[in-house]
C-alpha cells in the first residue's frame, strides 16, 4: 500500500513537472488536479487548522473516471491549495471497482471517513453493488480502512444506494445516503448510530414524487439560518421551460426537521442551485467561523471539453458561503476571495483585456434597462445579458445548448460579481440569489465589453498554483 502510495504521488508530480498538464485551459485560481481526471467534492472539512477537499479521481488518464480513488488536497484560505498523497486507493475487496463519494466527521483529534465502495459484477444482475465503509485518520495525510468494512452492507435489492454525508447532533450521528427506489424514485435515506460505526436505518428524508428523477446522488443536510436544508442531485428530471436543461440537476428543498421524529417538512419546492452548465455533486462544510461553505464538481457528465487533452479534467467551483434570504438558498464568494493579489482597475470606455484569462469584473447598471456584458476570444463569445421587461437573466456560451436563462430582478440597481478563470465563468446576481457557472474555452486573450450604460470594475487575478506537499 504505501509502495503504491509513493509511486502514484510521485507519478503525478512527474507529470507536472514535465508538462504533461498543459496551461491554456488550467484555472488560476480555482483548484484542479494535476493530472488526470476530478470529479465529486469529498470529505470537505476543516481538520488541525487546515481545509481538506477530497474529490474522485483517476491519476492514470483525463480521459475517463478509470476507477475511482479519493485525491486529497489543504489549503489555509480555500485559493492556495497543497496537492497531498492519494488519501484512499480501491484495494480492498469492498471498493475494488471504485472508492466512490463521501464525507467527514471529525471529532477527538482525529478525521472520519465516510464512503461508498463500489463493486461491479459484469454480467450479474445487479451488475454492480453499493457498500459504505469507513477510514480513519489521526495526522490528516495516512489513511486506515476500517478492519470490518463495510459499515453498511450492500443489497441486492437496492444496488444504488450511495454518497454516505454524516454529522452529530447532541450525541447522536446521523447519516443521509442517496438511493433509488426501483430504479424509479430517487430518495435521501436517514440513518444513525451511537457509536459512529454500527448503523441503524431510520427513515425516508425524501423521495422524489415522480417528477424528480430516478436516483438521488450526493445527498447533504444542513442546518442554516434557523431552517434545515436537503441539498442534493436528482437524476431524471426533465427539462421545463427555462429548467433543468443540464444533463443531472443540483438543487435544494428548505424545510423544518424534528430529531424526535425524524421527519423533514418541506417549506419550498425543490429549487435549482445554480442555472450554469456546470455544477454538479456539491459538498458542504462548517468552518472554524461557523459559516455553511459550499464547493462543488465545476463540470456535467458526458461533455467532450478540450481540457481532456491537456492532461485533466475537471475542476471545482469557487467555495461559496450559504446563507437563507427571503426564503431562498444565496451564494455567496467567500471572503478570502478579496485576498487573492490583483490588480484592480475601472475598465476604459466599458473595455478590458484579461491577458491572463484570470479576473473578477464586478458591474453596477440601471436595474431598470437592458444590459449585456461580452467576454469574447478569438474562438469563442458568452454573452451575459439582462432583459429588464421580462426579468430574465442570460448567459450564452454559443454553440450546441448554449443558452442558460432563469428570472430574477435586481432590487435596485443591477450588481453582478463575475469570476473568469481560464475555462470557467460564474456569474453571482445581487446578493448571490441567482448564479450561472458554466465552462468556456478561450484561446488566446479575453477581452471584455459591455454594451449599455455601467460602472466596471475589473481586477485582473494573479494565479495561485498548487504545490506539492512537504508532509
Amino acid at each position: 500500500m504505501v509502495g503504491n502510495l509513493l509511486k502514484v504521488t510521485l507519478l503525478l508530480f512527474v507529470a507536472i513537472t514535465n508538462g504533461k498538464v498543459r496551461d491554456r485551459y488550467y484555472p488560476r485560481y480555482h483548484f484542479a488536479p494535476p493530472y488526470g481526471w476530478m470529479n465529486d467534492p469529498n470529505g470537505f472539512c476543516v481538520f488541525n487548522d487546515e481545509i481538506h477537499l477530497f474529490y474522485q479521481y483517476n491519476p492514470f488518464s483525463s480521459n475517463d473516471t478509470g476507477i475511482a480513488h479519493w485525491g486529497h488536497a489543504t489549503s489555509k484560505d480555500y485559493f492556495h491549495w497543497t496537492h497531498e498523497p492519494i488519501a484512499m486507493f480501491p484495494d480492498q475487496w469492498y471498493d475494488a471497482t471504485g472508492v466512490f463519494s463521501g464525507s467527514a466527521l471529525i471529532e477527538n483529534n482525529t478525521m472520519y471517513l465516510y464512503y461508498t465502495g463500489n463493486v461491479n459484477y459484469p454480467g450479474e444482475t445487479p451488475d454492480h453493488i453499493n457498500r459504505q465503509n469507513l477510514a480513519t485518520s489521526t495526522d490528516g495525510v495516512t489513511f486506515t480502512k476500517y478492519k470490518n468494512n463495510p459499515i453498511i452492507n450492500g443489497s441486492l435489492t437496492t444496488p444504488n444506494i450511495r454518497d454516505p454525508k454524516v454529522w452529530e447532533h447532541e450525541g447522536t450521528y446521523y447519516m443521509v445516503l442517496g438511493s433509488s427506489l426501483n430504479e424509479t424514485y430517487g430518495r435521501a435515506l436517514l440513518y444513525s448510530s451511537n457509536d459512529k460505526v454500527s448503523w441503524n436505518y431510520i427513515s425516508v428524508l425524501a423521495q422524489s414524487n415522480g417528477t424528480l428523477g430516478y436516483m438521488y446522488e450526493c445527498p447533504d443536510f444542513f442546518k442554516v439560518d434557523g431552517k434545515y436544508v436537503l441539498l442534493f442531485s436528482p437524476q431524471g428530471i426533465e427539462a421545463s421551460g427555462d429548467k433543468y436543461h443540464n444533463l443531472y440537476q443540483t438543487g435544494y428543498i428548505i424545510g423544518d426537521f424534528d430529531y424526535s421524529t425524524y421527519t423533514f417538512t418541506p417549506t419550498s419546492e425543490f429549487v435549482e442551485l445554480d442555472h450554469g452548465h456546470d455544477l454538479y455533486a456539491t459538498q458542504t462544510t462548517l468552518d472554524k467561523h461557523g459559516r455553511r461553505i459550499v464547493i462543488a464538481w465545476f463540470d456535467m457528465w458526458y461533455q467532450n471539453y478540450p481540457e481532456a487533452s491537456d492532461g485533466f479534467t475537471g475542476i471545482m467551483t469557487i467555495p461559496r458561503e450559504l446563507k437563507i434570504l427571503n426564503g431562498k438558498l444565496v451564494q455567496i464568494p467567500v471572503t478570502e476571495m478579496s485576498r487573492i493579489k490583483g490588480k484592480q482597475v475601472w475598465a476604459i470606455n466599458g473595455y478590458y483585456t484579461l491577458r491572463y484569462k484570470a479576473g473578477e469584473i464586478n458591474v453596477l447598471a440601471n436595474g431598470c434597462k437592458d444590459f449585456k456584458l461580452y467576454i469574447v476570444s478569438d474562438n469563442v463569445q458568452v454573452t451575459i445579458s439582462y432583459d429588464a421587461a421580462n426579468g430574465k437573466v442570460t448567459l450564452d456560451r454559443g454553440g450546441n445548448d448554449g443558452i442558460r436563462r432563469t428570472d430574477w430582478r435586481p432590487s435596485g440597481q443591477l450588481k453582478w460579481r463575475i469570476f473568469v478563470d481560464a475555462s470557467s465563468i460564474e456569474l453571482f446576481c445581487g446578493e448571490g440569489e441567482v448564479t450561472f457557472s458554466s465552462r468556456f474555452f478561450p484561446k488566446g486573450k479575453v477581452f471584455i465589453y459591455q454594451g449599455g450604460a455601467a460602472k466596471l470594475k475589473v481586477r485582473e487575478i494573479v494565479r495561485t498554483m498548487p504545490k506539492p506537499s512537504k508532509k
